[in-house]
């Protein structure tokens, strides 16, 4: 974890940090952990130098969890860029939020599927599960992803000729988020898909992204982030280099 960059003068609590691999990505059995707390009124923004890659895992997944504490009004955006899934890899990835109230908390998960030596093999497996709760514990949403490499593979993937797929979640206090017709601006048809569903519970807004490539995934991912930031502090954050 790099030394928290303080970017925004005109949001002084936002700090930025940097989580780097120094491995050169996922490898087979590997088990990383990570837990969050931002406490009453803080924020954060924690993210990754870069794409991650996951290696040739045969058949013992790597593992990621996140466990992640919201305090009262705390704001944190999780925005790691991709998982680039190497033929063979297979990846588990747990995530939990507690959030307080008037937390907001974005969360971004993405991955790219590449076959280095353009044979068209697919990755072995892709699981990943995002559990969030309020601060009593109730569960608020649930959302569950396994998926084959073969079911992306060929003509009849259901990601089409899309090369990067992200999932986000915006959840939090109703007034610290942006409005479904902010977030309608997302994308644009030829580089980014986006759809976008009202989660359960009055949880806050999904967000589901194809894009065309990892710039337009960037693209996608840093738009959302200042929606987010602007709801929540009413300012916008300056570019985030990578």
């Amino acid at each position: 974890m790099t030394r928290p960059f303080a970017l925004d003068a005109a949001i002084p609590s936002l700090l930025t940090v940097y989580q780097q691999s120094s491995s050169g990505g996922l490898y087979r059995d590997d088990r990383l952990s990570t837990r969050l707390d931002v406490g009453a009124g803080a924020a954060g923004h924690v993210t990754t130098q870069a794409a991650t890659v996951v290696h040739d895992c045969h058949g013992q997944p790597a593992r990621q969890t996140t466990e992640i504490v919201l305090e009262e009004g705390a704001f944190l955006a999780l925005t790691p860029d991709p998982l680039v899934l190497f033929p063979g890899a297979a990846c588990v990835s747990i995530t939990q939020a507690r959030l307080a109230s008037g937390a907001v908390l974005l969360l971004s998960d993405a991955f790219a599927l590449h076959d280095h030596e353009g044979r068209g093999r697919p990755f072995e497996r892709l699981e990943a599960k995002v559990d969030i709760r309020d601060a009593d514990g109730r569960l608020l949403v649930r959302d569950n992803l396994d998926v084959a490499g073969v079911d992306l593979a060929g003509p009849a993937s259901p990601i089409g000729g899309w090369k990067v797929v992200t999932n986000f979640m915006l959840l939090g206090a109703p007034d610290r988020l942006p409005t479904v017709d902010e977030l309608a601006t997302l994308g644009r048809p030829e580089r980014q898909l986006a759809g976008i569903t009202a989660l359960p519970n009055g949880a806050g807004w999904g967000v589901r992204c194809l894009a065309a490539d990892a710039i337009a995934a960037r693209g996608i991912a840093e738009s959302l982030f200042v929606l987010a930031v602007a709801a929540a502090f009413g300012q916008q954050p300056v570019a985030r280099r990578k």
